[in-house]
């Protein structure tokens, strides 16, 4: 730094030997001085000037540190001749770095027109000792803040006394669906394949009440509600006969074995909601509790998560012996049921599968299925639930229902060994509204 010093003291003295000499000629330092003091001051003015219209953005009310070195005693320091000396590029938009390039030039022009007035250097006030005459420890940087700050307690400090409440979280899911569908067919009195006109309704609800802890214990609960009426004009005895008509609640408790399996017991209770009648007679064939079919079913319960986004789902309950009981309330309708006369229930046992699945196969058609198993190793009952949902709008939808049966339990088929007349089948197509809660 003092060669620097020296360097720049050395030029500055071949550049103002001139002006040197006139000074001795005429003796009028004074004077000259007074003149560069003027001008040194209105440089400041008009540096100040350049401040005002560069910082337009915010006004503080604390000194601005980018003026110090010229608002302080004047100071030879090393950045203004840096940016003499070098190549330092002035062209920047950033408003701080003009002001720095701006105050540097006037340093500059300080230190060639008068450097009389310069009377310490920048190494002078980094040797000089610190502002406060009470620090001198420089903190090391394996002290603890907590050792220089007075002891505190983090402990509130209340008048009136604190109330903990302790809330569980809510294992329970309670979600639903209803949908109203109608239909309609009409045929001319001449048509050549026959047939007869009708009209059709149906209501489908189902309701969801689902327990799960995220850890061990899962317990589900559905009940579904499937009722509809059709038209029939061959009937003379009423208008109006029931086509869909079911009553399910199901009961499916788990406690996860590992990953997907889970020790399960299944309970399902199913019958109907509105008696039917044979055609053009009086005679009930099935009514409300005629029959009552509870399957109770221990073993093993499988969830499914299959494809990318893990959205076709469902259960698959196996077990390996489980309990039938077919409950008839009517006695005149206990022989239809394979039940004995004189009593209104029969027991079986044998294996049961049962397997639920629903794959949203687009935003606008999801495909909703359900298959049920039963053995006695006598008779087999096999059933297939179809619904298949095509959404035309949030509120309007087309559904497709396919149920094909097998069930060879009945007296009435035991006369007759071919198969087709075991299996049965189910369709209907229809339009209507549907809300899911």
């Amino acid at each position: 730094m003092k060669r620097l010093t020296i360097l720049f003291f050395t030029c500055l003295m071949a550049l103002n030997a001139s002006s040197a000499i006139k000074i001795e000629e005429e003796e009028e330092a004074p004077a000259d001085t007074s003149q560069l003091l003027k001008d040194y001051l209105h440089a400041i003015d008009s540096l100040a000037m350049e401040r005002d219209s560069l910082n337009t953005v915010t006004t503080s009310s604390t000194p601005n540190p980018y003026y110090y070195q010229l608002l302080s005693h004047p100071t030879l320091y090393s950045s203004p001749l840096h940016q003499m000396m070098g190549q330092t590029n002035t062209s920047s938009q950033d408003l701080q770095l003009q002001r720095l390039f701006e105050s540097r030039k006037m340093l500059s022009m300080l230190y060639i027109e008068a450097p009389w007035l310069v009377t310490q250097t920048e190494s002078d006030i980094m040797a000089q000792t610190a502002i406060r005459s009470d620090v001198h420890d420089m903190l090391q940087s394996s002290d603890k803040l907590s050792d220089k700050v007075a002891a505190a307690t983090l402990a509130p400090n209340m008048d009136e006394p604190v109330e903990v409440i302790t809330r569980r979280p809510n294992f329970w899911k309670f979600s639903g669906s209803s949908a109203l569908q109608f239909m309609q067919s009409w045929f001319s009195d001449n048509w050549y394949q026959g047939g007869e006109k009708n009209y059709m309704c149906n209501l489908d609800i189902t309701l969801h009440a689902n327990y799960d802890d995220q850890r061990k214990i899962k317990w589900e609960n559905t009940l579904d509600i499937q009722l509809g009426f059709q038209t029939t004009e061959s009937d003379k005895n009423r208008t109006f006969r029931p086509n869909h008509n079911l009553l399910r609640y199901t009961f499916n408790g788990g406690y996860k074995a590992w990953k997907n399996w889970y020790y399960s017991l299944q309970v399902i209770l199913k019958t109907q909601i509105a008696p039917t009648y044979q055609k053009n007679s009086d005679k009930i064939t099935s009514e409300f509790l005629s029959p009552l079919e509870v399957t109770v079913a221990p073993g093993m319960k499988y969830e499914i998560k299959w494809g990318k986004k893990k959205k076709f789902t469902g259960q698959l309950n196996v077990a390996p012996l489980a309990m039938h009981i077919i409950y008839v309330k009517d006695d005149d309708l206990v022989k239809n049921y394979g039940i004995e006369e004189g009593k209104n229930q029969k027991t079986t046992f044998g294996p049961n599968i049962t397997l639920n699945t629903n794959w949203p196969i687009t935003k606008q058609i999801n495909w909703r299925s359900r298959m049920y198993w039963m053995s006695n190793f006598d008779y087999n009952i096999w059933e297939w639930e179809n619904t298949i949902d095509f959404n035309v709008s949030k509120l309007i939808t087309t559904t497709l229902y396919l149920y094909p049966r097998f069930d060879n339990s009945n007296e009435k088929y035991k006369d007759n060994s071919r198969f087709n007349t075991y299996m049965m089948f189910k369709e209907w197509l229809s339009i209507g509204l549907k809300y899911n809660f």
